[in-house]
């Protein structure tokens, strides 16, 4: 087992695990009035567009307000002036989301830009548009809680869910799984990502906590600079489930982490079983990850909490710095596309 040297003594450690408090600060925070609304769509790459996707996992169950993530500079036809765009960039210079912003106004499109400063911040300056600020000095995927925080509060001030309600009943659930997690010189952390040395993960979730899924696969890409995939179930049983079981693919290459939802319906633990027994059949060593929450916005976050810190371990099996973003860079350059 990994011994994890020096992991918990690293700022990046101490920033993720500091989540549910920058949850809580963000909570705290007073935005700009805004009015209510009636179509609204999230704007963003990254850690920025997931923080949306959080909430939009959450907005999906008890909203009658459309929520969408845009994950790109083109807009939908739909999006005009009747669409609030929120426009999420930590560093305020993504070149996607600045041209998504651009769009935005070309639409005339109501906007509201989420940022630390940057090009973004400028802009919305400029033209008077609604801001609200983040703190910065950290990389965009360590400061989510605080991101997760303020967007949560803009979008119930607007109506469209009660996100920030919800939040503050479940920080201290979330600090309780961060001390769980952390527990034990993070020893379940440090088990997982054991398993996970050498091998390619591959992450699954209930559609409702897909945005869980998609943040174990960001954070293993980015910290542990490991390839890693995701995927949801009951999706998982009309076209994965071939490749895992046909005997000619290398499959021993891969870990399927099942995030195991154990408040699901029935019907869907069933799937869930069902699907995670064929793979055990198989003889591929399957990690079944349980969470439970009085709604999927908490058990998201209890599984980000454990996933951020296995990325973290992960990375010091593999002896690499979290904190690089050199691919990136490069994209940046060889495209010419300030990120």
């Amino acid at each position: 087992m990994s011994e994890g040297k020096n992991v918990q003594g690293t700022m990046i450690f101490k920033n993720t695990a500091s989540f549910p408090e920058q949850i809580e600060a963000a909570l705290e925070e007073e935005i700009p009035a805004v009015p209510k609304a009636g179509k609204v769509c999230i704007c963003g790459m990254g850690a920025s567009a997931l923080a949306g996707e959080i909430l939009s996992d959450f907005a999906d169950g008890t909203s009658k307000t459309p929520l969408f993530i845009i994950r790109r500079t083109e807009f939908p036809k739909w999006v005009g002036e009747d669409t609030w765009t929120i426009l999420v960039s930590y560093s305020g210079n993504t070149k996607e989301t600045l041209m998504a912003y651009d769009e935005a106004i070309r639409r005339n499109c109501k906007v509201i830009c989420v940022t630390s400063g940057g090009e973004l911040y400028s802009k919305c300056l400029s033209r008077r548009d609604v801001s609200v600020t983040l703190p910065g000095g950290m990389q965009s995927r360590v400061a989510m809680g605080s991101i997760i925080g303020r967007l949560a509060s803009i979008l119930e001030e607007m109506g469209v869910c009660e996100a920030k309600t919800e939040l503050r009943k479940i920080v201290p659930a979330l600090k309780e799984e961060r001390d769980r997690v952390i527990e034990d010189d993070c020893k379940a952390a440090r088990t997982i990502a054991d398993k996970l040395i050498g091998k390619i993960p591959v992450i699954y979730s209930l559609a409702n906590m897909r945005s869980s899924a998609i943040r174990w696969k960001t954070q293993i890409n980015e910290n542990s600079k490991n390839i890693s995939f995701c995927g949801s179930i009951p999706e998982f049983n009309h076209n994965e489930i071939v490749g895992w079981t046909d005997d000619r693919n290398n499959n021993r290459n891969f870990v399927p982490v099942v995030l195991y939802d154990d408040n699901a319906s029935k019907m869907m633990k069933s799937m869930t079983d069902t699907s995670i027994g064929i793979l055990v059949d198989k003889n591929l060593e399957t990690i079944t990850l349980h969470v439970e929450g009085t709604s999927n916005l908490e058990k998201n976050l209890k599984c980000i909490i454990l996933g951020d810190i296995v990325s973290l371990y992960l990375a010091d099996l593999r002896s690499t710095d979290p904190t690089t973003e050199k691919p990136l860079r490069d994209v940046r350059d060889r495209a010419d596309v300030p990120m």
